[in-house]
């Protein structure tokens, strides 16, 4: 496949789908500890309000100082079990990422990893942290990371993937990555735009090199 046909800047609006598909990606984990689905965080979250806040407010899509406050004091309560603390971990590192905030963010999935290195959502938002800070390619590894393990959301993994893949001009990869995403979710918007603007971009490729004239 050809690159000519192709933006050669990366889109902004494929970044700003990248960070919503890593973050809809973390929710479980926040929904997990709301309502106490996981039955291994259901005594430390009866124990610490610090706790269920934090998780409702990141179900909530708040990212005010209120809610980073919130999910650190959750942290520095001293009876967690692990699987909380991870939950908590990605909930603030999730929060930093709405923020803005790439660095916060990146340490906070890097230590989930760092205390369970098979937490396939921490690898698949680390890598969505890293394409906000272009750093792609290892952005494509931890992304990879993701899909190894199973991350819970797929197509969200290979759409994150895709862009990242454009960025460094793997126009294919990105194409390949763009396709797999709509064939796990069908009619998902985010890949069908990515796909169709492929198509046009293929096409005004073609209708220019026609009506140029023959030398």
């Amino acid at each position: 496949m050809s690159r000519a046909w192709l933006p050669r800047r990366f889109s902004d609006r494929i970044q700003r789908d990248l960070v919503v598909a890593a973050i809809m990606a973390a929710l479980p984990f926040a929904v997990a500890t709301a309502w106490g689905q996981d039955p291994r965080a259901v005594t430390t979250i009866g124990s610490d309000a610090n706790i269920r806040r934090c998780s409702e407010s990141v179900v909530a899509g708040d990212s005010s100082d209120a809610t980073v406050e919130e999910c650190t004091r959750a942290l520095n309560y001293r009876r967690l079990d692990r699987q909380t603390q991870l939950q908590l971990l990605i909930n603030r590192g999730v929060t930093h990422m709405r923020r803005g905030e790439s660095e916060s963010a990146l340490l906070d999935f890097d230590e989930v990893i760092r205390l369970d290195r098979r937490q396939a959502e921490a690898h698949l938002n680390r890598g969505a942290v890293l394409v906000q800070m272009r750093q792609f390619g290892p952005a494509i590894a931890a992304i990879t990371e993701a899909l190894g393990l199973g991350v819970r959301e797929p197509h969200k993994a290979y759409f994150n993937r895709g862009a990242a893949r454009e960025a460094l001009g793997d126009i294919r990869g990105a194409y390949e990555d763009y396709s797999t995403a709509l064939e796990i979710q069908p009619d998902w918007g985010p890949a069908s735009a990515e796909l169709a603007r492929f198509a046009r971009s293929r096409r005004d490729a073609l209708a220019t090199a026609l009506n140029e004239p023959t030398p």
